[in-house]
């Protein structure tokens, strides 16, 4: 992929809230069900996601936007698809945008790239261990705004996690301006 190292991008990296916690069988659909909400995502809003959902750790994803002002809309709609297609209602994700440049991001592998906005969504998920930090977070660097579009995700965040699969079913219509 070619990279523009002044421009910024998105990179939204999450993992599964619980997912040691269920059975092998329980856990195997996920891989599936990340590889087709990426698929997805990417019919949604063409043009911003210019490869693939990348699966790593077994339950650890990352996305790459190339459109940092549609993150949080790609993140909703990404976890919506989620909630709303995992067998396994308890099934969630928790993840952290950050916005920032990119170094490089070898063919079609988001995982193994680099740069500040892989950096800062890396430190970030890491840092949301805890649900009390919130299942979605934002960060950049030095930006007056950051705290102000954090809080914004965080209660966006927060009204996704109380969703049942009907309702983020209808999420992902809704964001897709199907209303």
């Amino acid at each position: 992929m070619q990279i523009d190292p002044k421009k910024n991008y998105a990179v939204i990296t999450g993992d599964f809230i619980g997912f040691s916690k269920l059975s092998a069988k329980q856990r195997n659909p996920m891989y599936f069900i990340l590889k087709k909400g990426g698929e997805q995502l990417g019919k949604a809003f063409p043009g911003i996601m210019p490869c693939d959902v990348d699966v790593f750790r077994g339950d650890g994803w990352q996305i790459l936007l190339t459109d940092p002002m549609m993150s949080l809309r790609a993140a909703l709609y990404f976890r919506a698809y989620i909630r709303a297609h995992a067998s396994e209602k308890r099934v969630d994700t928790r993840l952290a945008i950050a916005v920032g440049t990119v170094d490089y991001v070898p063919e079609n592998r988001v995982a193994a790239g680099d740069g500040t906005a892989f950096r800062l969504s890396g430190k970030l998920l890491e840092s949301m261990m805890s649900l009390k930090k919130g299942s979605m977070r934002f960060t950049m660097n030095n930006s007056r705004a950051r705290a102000t579009i954090d809080a914004i995700v965080r209660l966006t965040g927060a009204l996704a996690d109380g969703w049942s699969s009907k309702q983020a079913m209808a999420v992902t219509g809704t964001l897709q301006g199907w209303a």
